[in-house]
């Protein structure tokens, strides 16, 4: 069997594999380097360099930030200041949503950004009266055009930035994806704001997320804590 057979039926058996969504995508990949391997087709500074390649590394630290933005509890921080900043107008609420989605997607990709404000925006939206999916799709779509505004807005910018580099035409600066990023952002928001009342579904699940944004403190004012959680002065 000639070399470009046995690539192709490596191919065509990953593809299957992909699709079939029952194996994690890490195992799949490494599955993949070693079949390329066992077969011959590289050798095996090759099937393993692919784990310090630069790109693989950064876009596993931006797993890493998504993580520790969700796990301490920035987002829901960034929500109830948003809506004391903001307001609860749905529109008014909707842009800022928007906004901060585009934002946090530039810093830490898009899947990153939107499974940390996904609890957030649903808590949101009950609490302004609002159908959830009026309010998550046009924050995924701003999120996807967030993307453009930094470098480190998902893996294809440093893909690219790398390419661009490695023939000779130099990488592209930290915010120089903004040029296109920027108008793409506003243009985004604006087609939500018109377009998405009249297209998006009015749906919502029969039992909401508890919105437990408040709970510390109901529990502090129940409990006479006057002080917060703290020990009161000279306790021991």
């Amino acid at each position: 069997m000639s070399s470009s057979t046995t690539s192709l039926i490596i191919l065509a058996v990953t593809i299957a594999l992909f699709v079939w969504n029952r194996l994690p995508v890490g195992v799949v990949a490494i599955l993949t380097a070693l079949s390329l391997f066992a077969t011959g087709l590289v050798d095996s500074a090759t099937a393993l360099s692919g784990f310090g390649d630069p790109v693989v590394v950064f876009i596993a630290s931006l797993f890493v930030v998504s993580e520790a933005v969700d796990a301490t509890g920035v987002t829901a921080w960034a929500g109830q200041k948003m809506i004391e900043v903001v307001g609860d107008g749905a529109t008014r609420l909707l842009v800022a949503v928007m906004a901060l989605c585009a934002l946090l997607t530039a810093l830490i990709t898009l899947n990153g950004s939107v499974a940390a404000l996904l609890p957030m925006v649903v808590v949101l939206a009950m609490r302004i009266g609002q159908p959830s999916s009026r309010m998550l799709m046009p924050m995924v779509f701003a999120g996807s055009a967030g993307g453009l505004l930094m470098l480190t807005g998902g893996p294809i910018n440093v893909i690219v930035s790398e390419a661009a580099q490695d023939a000779g035409a130099g990488g592209f600066s930290f915010f120089e994806f903004a040029l296109v990023g920027l108008p793409l952002v506003v243009v985004t928001m604006l087609v939500c704001l018109v377009v998405g009342p009249r297209v998006l579904p009015d749906r919502e699940h029969a039992a909401g997320s508890a919105d437990l944004s408040q709970h510390a403190s109901r529990l502090a004012r129940y409990y006479e804590l006057h002080t917060g959680f703290l020990p009161p002065a000279g306790a021991s």
